[in-house]
């Protein structure tokens, strides 16, 4: 698994600092406050995380379709800025700055339902978009447009039997051989935070124990600061086993990389994990809410959701959206059985934080 890759993917926004400024194709990507450009035309802010729609092949070309020619079509300049933190933390402070954001998560949407400065709205295409993924994401004004799985990557040719990595469970984890081939992120990260809330999910809902006990019990699991420190390990094959996405078998399948496996976790015959949903939403404070609108309608609209999975390498939300033949390569995301059931967004988000220094506590 030692091959070079040309497409670097997954960076977290939550820990990813942009420096400097990148033009791709004709769309103005900025770090910071971004320029407002001359002429006539109405100017789109648009808020998001570095590396959206830029995992497929032809990265510009993705872009220039989905930002620069909606805006040649609308009579917009439509500017996209990266966060250089977290998202939503800069969405809130400088919400004058923003008209649309793009890339909220789960937590972060239902924290910004209640921030009070998003603008509610219906989409025209509402009947197309996977009527569960609203319900995960907790919010009325911002709009799933993508999701995922996490689960856990499997280096087919790791120490450990395949009948125990194919059946993995969360106690598995307590023994130290099996442990010692883990990886995952600290909750710092948004894919090491969804590992901590599936698998408190998992431990209150399903076995009805406390969440500690598995961080308690668990043997030599390696805690790494990202997905990218984590993702380098497990490629170099320093271990086995990593948590991940869903999709990144058929990444591997697509970009003829080393091929991979990865599974859910198992209890009593049914498989588990935490989804993972990504949202937009427009900014109260937008001055062009009838573009803004147009333009979420754009991006929830088939033409761009059949761009998501060969370039976000996520499941699109629109149902009717074309899903590649590569991605059969991935575990059926109908047989899991989401992690997000047994965890109230309410509860979740009023005790992450409590969480997050409880397990700080445990690990060390």
């Amino acid at each position: 698994m030692n091959e070079e890759r040309i497409i670097k993917r997954r960076i977290s926004y939550k820990a990813y600092a942009v420096v400097g400024l990148v033009l791709i194709a004709s769309i103005a990507i900025y770090a910071e406050y971004p320029i407002f450009l001359n002429g006539g035309e109405p100017v789109i802010n648009i808020l998001t995380y570095p590396g959206l729609l830029s995992y497929g092949s032809n990265p510009n070309g993705t872009l220039k379709y989905v930002f620069s020619d909606f805006g040649a079509a609308h009579h917009v300049k439509i500017v996209v800025t990266n966060a250089s933190g977290d998202l939503l933390t800069q969405a809130i402070q400088g919400k004058n700055q923003y008209d649309i954001v793009i890339g909220l998560s789960n937590l972060d949407a239902y924290q910004a339902e209640r921030s009070n400065i998003f603008y509610r709205f219906n989409v025209s295409n509402d009947s197309q978009i996977n009527s569960s993924l609203t319900q995960y994401m907790g919010s009325n004004v911002i709009k799933p447009y993508e999701y995922s799985f996490l689960t856990t990557d499997v280096n087919l040719s790791g120490p450990l039997n395949q009948s125990v990595v194919n059946n993995l469970t969360y106690q598995d984890l307590y023994n130290s051989t099996i442990g010692g081939q883990y990886i995952v992120e600290n909750p710092i990260d948004i894919t090491g935070e969804s590992f901590l809330l599936g698998q408190i999910g998992f431990y209150s809902g399903v076995l009805k124990q406390n969440w500690t006990t598995f961080w308690k019990s668990e043997r030599n699991v390696k805690i790494v600061g990202d997905w990218t420190s984590g993702f380098d390990q497990f490629e170099n094959g320093s271990r086995q086993l990593f948590y991940s996405y869903i999709t990144d078998p058929a990444y591997n399948a697509y970009y003829n990389y080393s091929r991979i496996a990865t599974v859910p976790f198992h209890y009593q015959g049914k498989e588990y994990a935490w989804m993972e949903v990504l949202g937009l939403g427009i900014l109260a404070s937008s001055e062009h809410k009838l573009i803004d609108e147009e333009f979420v309608n754009w991006f929830l609209g088939k033409n761009v959701q059949d761009l998501i999975p060969l370039n976000e390498w996520t499941y699109p939300a629109n149902i009717q959206a074309t899903i590649p033949a590569v991605f059969s390569n991935n575990p059926a995301p109908s047989d899991i059985i989401p992690l997000n059931d047994f965890l109230n967004l309410t509860y979740a988000s009023q005790h992450l934080t409590e969480w997050d220094l409880e397990w700080n506590q445990i690990v060390g």
